[in-house]
């Protein structure tokens, strides 16, 4: 469980699209809680807070964490013997407090949101209180998250607002942010590294009525035509009692083994992936000797690597990539991983991890649940942030970056938010607070 929200804690901030903030005055307490955090005349409340709990629960929810299970908040996060629980919390106030010092900021740079902009939120607002019958109805929705439909617009304007400001910080998308600024933070953050994969698993494809995996014409198996890529040079035409050749369901001529089974095209043909019931890729486990055969050429491979350097490495993943083996996976090209324990799957910052610990020019073998990986760093290109070769690898680098940069702008204004600490004591745990999927 610890390894799993070590990654889950640092998206947090992510599920958090902005906090809640309104001008202090008499209105605040009484219609939307009591204040939680203050920052010059800009307000967070308790019920505002308890709202962006409920959020960042759902997401967990949504994401197959039984979270209404105590083994999942209860477990130690810290060394200190901080749970879960309140770890998850104290992330969410973090960030509650850049996005009240965001708040503060849009006002000092004395901003304004489109009238377009708040003509759609209130739109939506009055959407689903049809939706729900009724403001009441819709309240007592929201009642479960310590919410209402006025806090529910609150958190609407002020997520328009902070991307209002970040947008004019630093652009769509980054695009006021310098290369040079997105080429320093892949350096500081991020490796590079080619690598040969052997699996420990195969995959299932579609079989016909003989056992044999089919084979399609490229491109052609999506659904809807499905053209069986047959052998016309070696195949056989059979014809039926009419002397009409034997036709598949698409029309096209069959074309058959000396055998009787059908004569597939397995050099320019591709095959289907078998799907099971919950629609992911059905997969086989290789035997035990497949599996350490794999483990020998990986320590063959690393050898040559490690004898003829990045040369002889990236000859024999073209050797691999050329040899249409669905066994392993060849990265002829680079490869990137950040090493904040971000990545996608624990295999991936496992090898992160091991890249951040290799010089340029190393080769390692390393064992996940995937298979053996034979892999090797390389020095980071010096176009790797801005090179659209690479832009699949760093699709959220801007975000990242801006990430950062608004995270020391909003610093010295987070240093002066002042925290009701009986509040904060008296709000609901993790475990507690309602799972909102929706608001």
């Amino acid at each position: 469980m610890k390894s799993a929200f070590k990654y889950m804690a640092a998206a947090v901030c992510l599920l958090l699209a902005a906090a809640l903030v309104l001008p202090l005055g008499g209105c605040a307490s009484s219609k939307l809680g009591e204040p939680l955090l203050t920052l010059e005349d800009q307000t967070l409340t308790e019920n505002m807070f308890r709202l962006l709990m409920s959020r960042v629960k759902g997401n967990f929810a949504a994401q197959g964490y039984n979270v209404s299970s105590s083994d999942l908040w209860d477990t130690i996060a810290l060394s200190d013997g901080t749970l879960y629980d309140d770890y998850i919390r104290q992330i969410i106030l973090t960030d509650a407090k850049t996005n009240l010092a965001a708040a503060v900021m849009f006002d000092e740079e004395k901003l304004a949101l489109p009238d377009d902009t708040v003509k759609a939120i209130d739109d939506e607002i009055d959407q689903m209180i049809e939706d729900a019958g009724s403001e009441n109805a819709l309240n007592a929705k929201l009642a479960e998250f310590g919410a209402n439909a006025d806090i529910l617009r609150a958190l609407y304007m002020i997520e328009a607002k902070y991307a209002a400001l970040i947008e004019h910080l630093y652009g769509v998308n980054g695009s006021k942010i310098g290369d040079n600024v997105k080429q320093e933070y892949a350096e500081a953050n991020a490796v590079c590294f080619r690598q040969l994969m052997l699996r420990s698993y195969a995959y299932v494809y579609e079989k016909d009525l003989n056992g044999d995996d089919i084979y399609y014409l490229p491109g052609e198996n999506n659904g809807q035509v499905s053209n069986i890529a047959y052998d016309e040079i070696n195949g056989i035409v059979r014809t039926d009692e009419f002397g009409r050749a034997i036709v598949d369901k698409n029309g096209d001529t069959v074309y058959f083994t000396s055998t009787g089974r059908i004569a597939y095209d397995t050099a320019n043909g591709v095959r289907a992936f078998a799907y099971a019931a919950d629609g992911s890729i059905q997969t086989k486990p290789l035997s035990s000797a497949e599996i350490a055969a794999h483990k020998d050429a990986a320590e063959e491979v690393l050898t040559k690597a490690v004898t003829g350097g990045p040369a002889a490495f990236e000859a024999l993943l073209n050797e691999f990539a050329a040899s249409g083996d669905d066994s392993v996976i060849a990265d002829t090209g680079y490869c990137f991983l950040y090493t904040d324990g971000s990545n996608s799957g624990q295999a991936l910052n496992d090898i992160a991890d091991a890249l951040a610990d290799m010089q340029a020019g190393d080769a390692r073998v390393l064992s996940t649940e995937y298979g053996y990986h034979v892999i090797m760093k390389y020095a980071m290109p010096s176009d790797a942030a801005v090179n659209s070769a690479y832009a699949d690898w760093f699709e959220d680098l801007p975000a990242r970056v801006i990430e950062q940069l608004f995270a020391a702008k909003c610093a010295p204004y987070v240093e002066k938010i002042e925290v009701n600490a009986e509040v904060w004591k008296a709000l609901p745990s993790m475990k507690e607070i309602g799972t909102n999927y929706y608001y």
